[in-house]
This record gives structure tokens, C-alpha cells and sequence, in this order.
């Protein structure tokens, strides 16, 4: 069984009902540590300090739920993408939307902004990835990326490919600059693909780590079309089979390992080469799913928030 009363982080605080009543769909952390950001199904976009916890403001501006939220890494701007088929890119230093994009026909799902805040990467239940300038708040290319909603994108360390997740369960890899379809990764082992939730990159870039809704995690060696190692819950149990969870690539003292919510309001972590739980973190007190989790510095900072709206800050303990 995995340590449940593991030293490696400590609480520095805990925030309940973030946003009312109302269900979170994501959280994010400024890459200077300053601002966590959370945004939810109530329209709205709410900014913490990161240090304290205190509640910085709340945006509004959305007519529907904002389902992700991404940062620059200049920490100039906040992306938002919406149910109400928008971008909007925020200035929080000045509290107000600086560019409102609109081109998908239908729910936008997730972002991502590249390493030089100039390009931010989208993808939606209309089942195309967009790619947007954001100076001239205008789509620069469209990718027919999917046959269902993409779930999940994310960029690989030098911004030359995209990766994107969608409930059709595919996995597809796409060259930034053209738009071409690089690889189309598929599971189906057991003779049916499940709901890809959530893809991200490795830090060196070689691998792809995959959650789907059969409730397991994957790497993948995408140049082979291998996976080459899977993760499962706490008992064998599945991580996920009803909500799209975020997932992370971590180093605690020089080792690396992986990470995710769960359904049962935990925070899991893998070892990457043995496949097993080291750890796990009890990060809701009611039990609800474990949305997102962000890391900062390779994991000496971690962010978690709840569907029922319960935001964590965790530090290492190194």
C-alpha cells in the first residue's frame, strides 16, 4: 500500500469553496509563483495570491463557463477559453481583457501559450486545434485535428509540436509551424479505444504521458508507437473514468516521478520506472475529484484544486 501519511509535502494552506457553490474546472500558477489562478462553471476567474491565499479579484467577462486557464511565461497575460466560444487574454496587472478571440464553432476546452508568449494553441469540441497570434488577437491556422472534442494540448519543450487528446481516442501529433499531421498514437489493446483526458510532454520532450477514461496512465515512446509503461490507482483500482484529471511530470531529490488527482479526492504519485504508488495526498476534504494539479520548479510547489472548489498549495520538504 502507498504511504497515506507521507512528510514529502506539507499544506501551506487550504482554501473551501472557491468559487461558491459553483463546480471549478481548472487552476493554474503563474510561472513566477506570484498568482494562482481558478476558473469555473460560474463564469468567472478568480486570482489568489500564491503566497497567502488572500483573493486577488475576480474576472469577469465570459457569458458561459470558462473550462481552462493558462499563463504566459512572460506572467504579462492570462488566457481563458470558454463554453462561450471565446479566448480572452487578460492583462491581471490591470484587471481587464485585452483581446477577445473567436473562431471555434463550438466549446473551447484547453490552451496553451508557447515559451515566447506570442502563439497560443487551442483545441475544441468542434474538433479542431487553433493556432492564434495572440498581438493581433487573430487564428493563424486551423487544424482538423479530431473526430470528436479535443480534451487536452499541450506543446513540447522547443514549441515545434503539438499534442493533442480527444474523446475519439486518439492521440495525434502535429508540426507547429506547418500544421501537418506528424503521428496518430492509438491504444486499443483491448479492442476498443477509450476517451483520451489528458496528454503532456516529458521535460526532455521524448515521451507523451497519457490519462484516459479506462482510468490508467500512459507513456508512450511516441517515435516507436510504444507504450512502455502504464500506471493504475491506489489497489489497481482506475485513476479516472468520468472526469478529465491533469497530470505532471515531477522530481522529488533528484528523482523523477509522475502525478494526477483522483476521483477520490487524493493526489497520487508514481514511481516513473517501477510503475508503483510512492506516495498519495488526501488534497479534498469531501472526497471530490482532484481536477488539476500544477507544479512549479519541477514539483517544489504544487497547486490542487477540487471539483467542488477546494484549492491546496503544497510545498516539498526537501
Amino acid at each position: 500500500m502507498p504511504d497515506t501519511n507521507t512528510k514529502a509535502y506539507s499544506l501551506r494552506y487550504r482554501i473551501t469553496e472557491t468559487h461558491g457553490t459553483a463546480l471549478v474546472s481548472n487552476v493554474t500558477i503563474s510561472p513566477n509563483g506570484k498568482l494562482i489562478a481558478t476558473c469555473s462553471s460560474d463564469k468567472t476567474i478568480k486570482l489568489w495570491d500564491a503566497q497567502t491565499g488572500q483573493l486577488q479579484t475576480t474576472l469577469r467577462g465570459h457569458n458561459d463557463g470558462v473550462s481552462d486557464i493558462a499563463f504566459s511565461y512572460n506572467n504579462m497575460y492570462l488566457a481563458s477559453a470558454s463554453d462561450d466560444l471565446t479566448i480572452r487574454i487578460w492583462e491581471p496587472k490591470l484587471e481587464k481583457t485585452v483581446k477577445i478571440m473567436k473562431n471555434h464553432t463550438y466549446h473551447v476546452n484547453c490552451i496553451k501559450f508557447d515559451q515566447r508568449s506570442r502563439i497560443l494553441v487551442s483545441g475544441s469540441s468542434d474538433e479542431n486545434i487553433r493556432i492564434w497570434d495572440c498581438k493581433r488577437g487573430r487564428s493563424m491556422r486551423t487544424l482538423s485535428a479530431h473526430s470528436d472534442p479535443i480534451s487536452s494540448l499541450d506543446l513540447c519543450f522547443d514549441d515545434t509540436i503539438i499534442v493533442s487528446g480527444s474523446y475519439d481516442g486518439l492521440i495525434r501529433l502535429f508540426d507547429t509551424q506547418t500544421g501537418g499531421c506528424l503521428k496518430t498514437l492509438i491504444y486499443d489493446k483491448e479492442g476498443s479505444s477509450f476517451p483520451i483526458s489528458n496528454v503532456v510532454f516529458s521535460p526532455n520532450g521524448k515521451f507523451i504521458l497519457s490519462s484516459s477514461l479506462d482510468g490508467a496512465l500512459r507513456l508512450w515512446d511516441y517515435m516507436n508507437n510504444l507504450v512502455v509503461k502504464t500506471y493504475k490507482g491506489v489497489g489497481g483500482a482506475p485513476v479516472a473514468e468520468k472526469y478529465c484529471l491533469g497530470a505532471n511530470f515531477v522530481i522529488n531529490d533528484g528523482q523523477l516521478l509522475i502525478n494526477s488527482g483522483d476521483e477520490h479526492g487524493r493526489i497520487l504519485f508514481w514511481d516513473i520506472q517501477s510503475q508503483e504508488i510512492k506516495y498519495t495526498l488526501n488534497a479534498s476534504i469531501s472526497g471530490s475529484p482532484i481536477i488539476q494539479v500544477r507544479i512549479l520548479e519541477e514539483g517544489k510547489t504544487m497547486v490542487s484544486v477540487s471539483l467542488d472548489g477546494e484549492l491546496c498549495v503544497w510545498d516539498y520538504n526537501c
